[in-house]
């Protein structure tokens, strides 16, 4: 429990830092940013700890490739927040928690009955959150809702079968290889479309940094949380996140939370009480 809410609280502050990078430099080159530094950050990390490294290539292999996947679903869920309604694109990227819970419930997990009930709750109540309108005036559009829906997908996945990784490579290696893999991702796209980088200033620089460290942290904290406990749980807890987000918006930003919203955050709290039972 206690590391799934450090992930959902990571998450949620690495999903604002984001936002105000790619608003002031774009999302491709804020993606490249974040990855690069934090490659840099854990490898520097993992080489100082001189860890024992298993030398299984197919492992570092599976490894490589759910972090193609877990690309893919990133910039498609970011696509999908640039051309959708936010209020419909973002409960149908907060629904990857349903693909990873089908995905262990295929693989044979069970969970008990408190934390099947903790976690239809948490579903409910990230769906309420997210899914209310902040203004009636604002026309929803179906526009984002294939990239949201295949994000959610791609996303769901990844959590899923990392859990088969952490168990050979530990909890650093998996985030490290996913770190540079993306870098490597999002370096072609940015040469395949001819994208120039922008300049950084101090402020952006920061941000960026901040956003590496909190995303990665969560990435830890994740694999940390799911070779503890269920998979469903833990991933179940992540989806949070997009609270988080919301309620930085609300204190922060001023944005005001709709009564729906407000319900949502009751359930959710409701959820996580009963998961830690």
């Amino acid at each position: 429990m206690i590391y799934g809410l450090i992930t959902a609280v990571c998450f949620g502050l690495s999903d604002f830092m984001v936002t105000q990078a790619t608003r002031k430099i774009q999302t491709l080159p804020a993606l490249m940013w974040i990855q690069l530094i934090a490659s840099i950050l854990l490898g520097s990390y993992v080489w100082l700890q001189s860890p024992q490294v298993n030398g299984d290539l197919s492992i570092w292999g599976a490894a490589a490739a759910i972090s193609i996947v877990n690309f893919a679903g990133t910039l498609l869920l970011y696509r999908a927040f640039e051309k959708g309604t936010l209020s419909i694109v973002s409960p149908i990227g907060s629904g990857f928690v349903v693909v990873t819970a089908v995905l262990a419930f295929v693989g044979g997990e069970r969970l008990p009955w408190n934390s099947i009930v903790g976690v239809m709750l948490l579903v409910i109540g990230v769906m309420t959150v997210t899914w209310s309108k902040k203004s009636d005036s604002t026309q929803a559009t179906l526009s984002g809702v294939p990239e949201a829906a295949i994000a959610s997908l791609c996303i769901g996945f990844y959590f899923w079968a990392v859990g088969y990784i952490t168990p050979y490579l530990g909890v650093l290696l998996p985030v490290l290889i996913t770190r540079v893999v993306q870098l490597l991702c999002a370096l072609a796209c940015l040469r395949t479309r001819k994208i120039t980088l922008p300049r950084i200033s101090f402020s952006t620089g920061f941000i960026l940094i901040l956003a590496a460290l909190l995303d990665s942290g969560a990435l830890l904290s994740f694999n940390q949380g799911q070779s503890l406990a269920y998979t469903t749980s833990t991933t179940a807890l992540t989806s949070l996140y997009s609270v988080v987000t919301i309620l930085m918006a609300w204190a922060i930003l001023k944005e005001q939370l709709a009564r729906t919203q407000w319900i949502g955050v009751s359930v959710v709290l409701l959820g996580v009480i009963a998961v830690s039972l």
